[in-house]
């Protein structure tokens, strides 16, 4: 015994396209190709078709003018919705992000460049602190004149620390 084809979870949902006559190509085919093999998807177009007819029997209901105003409010609102992109304070707080990228960016790069500078680039002033007492006493030096000069007062003995009888 062959099984009998019954309507696809698709098809269920193009159904109501399909008797509408809005379904077109493949799809539509398909439709009519199980509802000419099964006598079940048959009765379910049957049953569709029969519940669509019992609610044109039904009184129309019109809506109130509130209901309609609502509903079109509502349908306006969902409209105007911007994306989260384009709202304002997403904007401003994309702004503080790439300052507050730049400014760390900035300081990262100041420390950096402190560093390296410290470190590889030789301190002028650095000289002067070692050279201070010569330099506290250059102006002594200069009326020297030269250095033979200071060798032959070492040599005279005249300025040779020896402890004086006062000292003991």
């Amino acid at each position: 015994m062959d099984k009998i084809p019954r309507l696809t979870a698709e098809q269920r949902s193009n159904l109501v396209a399909y008797l509408d006559g809005e379904l077109a190509g493949g799809a539509m085919q398909e439709i009519e190709r199980t509802l000419a093999e099964s006598p079940v998807a048959r009765h379910e177009v049957e049953m569709l078709t029969r519940t669509w007819e019992l609610l044109d029997t039904l009184p129309p209901v019109a809506a109130s003018r509130e209901f309609t105003a609502n509903t079109l409010t509502s349908i306006q609102a969902l409209d105007h919705r911007r994306p989260l992109s384009e709202q304002p304070w997403y904007q401003r707080a994309r702004r503080g992000v790439v300052v507050a990228g730049w400014v760390a960016g900035l300081a990262a790069a100041s420390v950096i460049g402190f560093l390296v500078t410290a470190r590889w680039i030789p301190d002028r002033s650095a000289a002067l602190i070692r050279d201070f007492p010569v330099i506290q006493d250059l102006d002594t030096y200069t009326e020297v004149g030269n250095v033979e000069f200071l060798q032959e007062l070492k040599d005279s003995g005249l300025f040779d620390e020896t402890p004086s009888e006062d000292d003991n």
